[in-house]
């Protein structure tokens, strides 16, 4: 691919001198990072809805009103807002050009000292931009509304017949800016910041151009907000004096993007081809007849160029578990595989962290330390690697687990689901393994469900035969009605049983607002709720995988539990489960589950003649209870497909489709 030919850069203006004064501004060594995506998104927002850019008439524009703004993560936005707060004041300042505005643009370069060199640019622009908004709210209200012509005037906003008449220059400055702001982020965004801490042409080129870029980009936010604030007659500038300025700030402000996308296209496509040779290099590693020493290729996924070689000298000769995951992994998922691990010298574990630059390094350093396995790796790995873990085993979203043998031969694509279901008695982990250990099963039983890590109370029950009610799912006023409910029954009856609260599968939050809204109810939960819903899908998807394109049919015991669990809680309404020790008795689902509970007259005899949920069952035979055809979801694991299935009501064939679920709620 062709160069992109080179541009003239900044250094004519920008003298050693200054150069040093800037880079002091910056605190190298704890950069954060930042979501710009969400922020570039309310910019151009302000800019969109504020009468500067209205290019149709000279007419103010009003702020659209309901106008959704973009998901935000809260804590990310917690803390950048206190320092483009302080960025927002310094520019409302009325700080003339010069030196003035040069000290001004060293401050807040220092107040945005923890972020990149482009992050810094997109913030500035944002508080910029705010203050615009700001501006023009008090400029289209003043001559209609006292308060804001008063707050107006402790502002020092412009008349708005002066800032009228310099619409179409500051239009066009405005787009300037934001131009570039867009293509600094695409420098974060885009490009990897990995390979900018390499000492390579046009690395370093770049990474110089952009530090002088940033001071000259917030040098004429200074600048054009020291325009804007002026209002006092004995100090303002002229209208021709300031359309002067205004251009000469456009023409500054593109000449920076100008030379900024040089270095991007040229950065682009040097890092593309870094990335494509070490993704190549790795497959020819992987793909090596008979496979290869393990360590070379724990030193290959660990010790990328820029990283510093780790110790792997322990895990020579050892089946290791390569554990990938994003930083969503659940500390209770992480509790399991720790007691698995520590019960084992079959295999070790190492952690693949798939994170990209934006990351948070204090959920990387608490993850960390609840990990009892390999740990010593670089919180992001080198992009080459991420693509593999991507492309060639799959990895999401859902944590995933690799088996290399000491010989380096990949065994197992994903351990996790073998893991969950079976513990280390899945070890090798092999297809061999997983047929003898179905095979071995002893049925459908809660004893298979729960252990002592899910709830070993629980397991206890089962193992004394008590009466068990296990339900989850529902809506708040389902939850409560039902608990009253069957309660109630069990004292008018004299039956003790104990009643369990499952929680939702693909919904963390949900149990912990039950508890706090019927607090008063004594809701009994579980201890590893989501260790239950991952066994239980890894369970189901096992065993469906297993089938190898069979159908499994409705009256298979395994399948049809399993199916209406899941099932079940995909709908809107709540069930329960009866069960006498390991034996489910009676499954009830939403609506129906309220009214048998609240008829329990209707059926007091079958309860007093066979037992309470002897009796329960046999008055639900004798009842004609609607039923509805069940639809789940299982996660993508790997590139395997799972066999398929037949409704667990209806008995036809269900039908497969794929769905992308959107994880911003």
């Amino acid at each position: 691919m062709e160069t992109p030919t080179a541009l003239p850069s900044l250094s004519e203006k920008t003298s050693d001198t200054l150069l040093g004064d800037v880079r002091t501004t910056h605190a190298s060594d704890d950069v954060r990072a930042v979501d710009l995506k969400p922020i570039l998104q309310i910019m151009d927002k302000i800019l969109h809805d504020v009468g500067v850019i209205n290019e149709k008439n000279g007419d103010n524009v009003t702020l659209k009103k309901n106008t959704t703004l973009p998901p935000f993560d809260h804590g990310m936005l917690e803390t950048i807002l206190a320092d483009v707060q302080n960025v927002s004041g310094e520019l409302s300042c009325n700080c003339p050009g010069g030196e003035d505005a040069h000290a001004t643009t060293l401050k807040l370069l220092e107040t945005l000292k923890t972020y990149t060199w482009n992050a810094k640019v997109v913030l500035a622009l944002a508080a910029f931009t705010a203050n615009l908004g700001d501006y023009w709210l008090l400029l289209q209200r003043g001559n209609a509304n006292s308060l804001a012509s008063s707050v107006a005037f402790l502002r020092q906003v412009p008349e708005i017949e002066r800032v009228n008449t310099l619409r179409e220059e500051v239009t066009k400055l405005v787009q300037a800016i934001r131009n570039l702001a867009m293509l600094n982020a695409k420098f974060v965004m885009k490009l990897h910041w990995w390979y900018f801490s390499k000492d390579t042409q046009p690395i370093t080129d770049a990474n110089l151009e952009i530090t002088r870029a940033a001071y000259w980009t917030i040098h004429s936010f200074v600048r054009m907000a020291s325009l804007l604030g002026l209002r006092n007659k004995n100090t303002s500038l002229t209208t021709e004096a300031g359309k002067a300025l205004i251009i000469q700030l456009e023409n500054e402000v593109s000449q920076i993007y100008d030379i900024l996308k040089h270095h991007y296209k040229s950065c682009k496509v040097y890092i593309d081809k870094e990335i494509e040779d070490a993704y190549q290099s790795l497959l020819k590693l992987m793909q090596r007849p008979g496979g290869g020493d393990i360590v070379a290729i724990l030193n290959r996924f660990l010790c990328g160029q820029g990283i510093d070689k780790v110790d792997i000298d322990k895990l020579r000769c050892k089946n290791v578990l390569f554990l990938i995951t994003d930083l969503d992994i659940s500390l209770e998922e992480i509790t399991l595989l720790n007691e698995l691990y520590e019960k084992t010298d079959k295999y070790e574990i190492v952690w693949l962290p798939v994170v990209d630059g934006l990351y948070d390094k204090q959920k990387f350093m608490e993850l960390k330390a609840h990990m009892k396995w390999y740990t010593n790796v670089p919180a992001v790995l080198e992009p080459a690697v991420i693509k593999y873990i991507r492309q060639v085993w799959h990895f999401i979203k859902s944590p995933i687990a690799v088996v290399l043998t000491p010989e380096g031969e990949v065994s197992c694509q994903n351990a996790l689901p073998l893991l969950w279901t079976w513990g280390n008695a899945a070890f090798p982990f092999t297809a061999e393994t997983e047929k003898k250990l179905w095979h071995d099963r002893y049925g459908w039983r809660l004893d298979f469900l729960f252990d002592d890590v899910v709830d070993p109370e629980i397991r206890k029950w089962i193992a004394e035969g008590k009466l068990i009610c296990l339900y989850g799912g529902g809506t708040m006023d389902w939850i409560q009605q039902f608990t009253t409910g069957i309660k109630v029954v069990f004292a008018r009856i004299g039956v003790m049983v104990e009643m369990v609260y499952l929680g939702k599968n693909n919904d963390n939050e949900w149990t912990g607002n039950v508890i706090k809204k019927l607090h008063g109810h004594n809701i009994r939960v579980l201890q590893s709720e989501r260790l239950l819903w991952a066994r239980l899908r890894s369970m189901l998807y096992l065993y469906t995988r297993m089938s190898q394109g069979k159908t499994l049919r409705k009256h298979d015991p395994f399948m049809q539990e399993a199916t209406k669990i899941l099932a079940y809680d995909a709908g809107e309404g709540g069930w329960a489960l009866l069960c006498k020790g390991a034996e489910v008795i009676v499954r009830l689902e939403g609506e129906t589950a309220l009214n048998i509970i609240w008829k329990y007259g209707d059926w007091e005899n079958y309860a007093k003649r066979y037992g309470f949920l002897e009796g329960l069952s046999y008055y639900m035979e004798d009842q004609i209870i609607p039923h509805n055809c069940v639809q789940f979801k299982l996660p993508f694991v790997s590139s395997e497909i799972p066999g398929k299935l037949e409704c667990c009501e209806c008995g036809r064939q269900m039908e497969m489709y794929y769905m992308y679920r959107c994880l911003q709620e």
